[in-house]
């Protein structure tokens, strides 16, 4: 498979994500938030994300355990309901429309879980024939062609009547995008699609990734915590940090951010310096200090070390 995508847009602010075409173009926006906030109980885990998506751009979401990216994906594919604010999918609000239209809204979007999320009584091509024989009229030879084209995409097509306990865990997640490629959507989000995986077979869903995305303009969201994954298909990348948005720009800025010096790295601003640590794994920073601070914390004053934690601003969130 050939190179990676083109056309890398840039946002400005940490409040806003937005994507910029070819000088003169207004790309398609296919997926709108504003002021999103989502709590649970008591706990804060998403606060003031806004974010513009747009046709055949990736944007990667990103930030350390508990920092809400996984709550961000569930709310855009409808599994949470916003506490606050709004998520527009292909133009309509999926909170404000009903079970009918949004059921249209998700035959245009797929989904390839961490797991794959493969029925293990299913050879693979009924799993990726599955949502076409739920969602279509189309004659069975009509699908069994689909089906063909989609496993010849990912690589898979000579396994089509294998089971998913006959394969190996990276062609599971390449059968997985099959099938959320099976309706042919507009728009791909991707749940840690690099997890588990050998660098060989991580770097082979990397590049799937690149060509699904340039070859049928699909908007793609992926939240992922690997970096070498991140930096290979981000046009553009979001930093997550305690349910808030530290950043979002293209991958060239947090790139350099990554290779700020470590004589240099005082001149950063806090947020920036967090970003650093975690694009560069660092062992030491704002984080980890972050970290030591509220474990001491806890354990001077009795506070119970469980599941929830106190971050930046004393808003208390819930590990995602």
């Amino acid at each position: 498979m050939s190179g990676a995508m083109s056309g890398a847009t840039s946002g400005t602010t940490s409040a806003a994500v937005s994507g910029a075409g070819s000088a003169g173009s207004s790309p398609e926006v296919r997926i709108t938030v504003r002021d999103l906030g989502k709590t649970f109980g008591t706990q804060t885990v998403l606060q003031g994300v806004n974010l513009d998506v747009h046709a055949g751009e990736t944007l990667v979401i990103m930030g350390g355990s508990g920092c809400g990216k996984s709550t961000l994906l569930r709310l855009l594919i409808g599994s949470h309901k916003p506490t606050s604010g709004s998520i527009k999918l292909l133009g309509q609000d999926i909170a404000e429309i009903g079970d009918v239209a949004f059921d249209d809204i998700k035959r245009q979007f797929g989904i390839l879980f961490q797991s794959a999320a493969l029925f293990q009584s299913m050879s693979i091509a009924d799993n990726v024939a599955l949502p076409l024989r739920e969602h279509t009229n189309l004659a069975p030879e009509v699908i069994e062609m689909m089906v063909k084209i989609k496993l010849e995409l990912v690589g898979l097509r000579q396994h089509a009547d294998k089971f998913p306990s006959q394969i190996s865990g990276g062609m599971a997640k390449r059968a997985g995008l099959a099938r959320a490629m099976a309706m042919d959507p507009k728009i791909l989000f991707y749940d840690e699609p690099s997890a588990g995986l050998d660098p060989v077979t991580s770097a082979e869903i990397d590049q799937l990734i690149k060509e699904l995305t340039r070859n049928f303009a699909v908007t793609s969201v992926v939240v992922t915590h690997e970096m070498d994954s991140a930096f290979t298909i981000a046009d553009r990348m979001l930093m997550l940090d305690g349910g808030r948005v530290l950043k979002v720009g293209s991958r060239e800025e947090f790139e350099r951010l990554r290779a700020v010096s470590d004589a240099d790295v005082s001149g950063l601003s806090e947020d920036n310096q967090i970003i650093r640590q975690f694009l560069r794994g660092a062992a030491q920073g704002p984080i980890t200090r972050r970290r030591s601070a509220d474990d001491y914390r806890e354990d001077l004053l009795g506070e119970e070390g469980n599941e929830e934690r106190v971050t930046r601003g004393a808003v208390p969130t819930r590990r995602i």
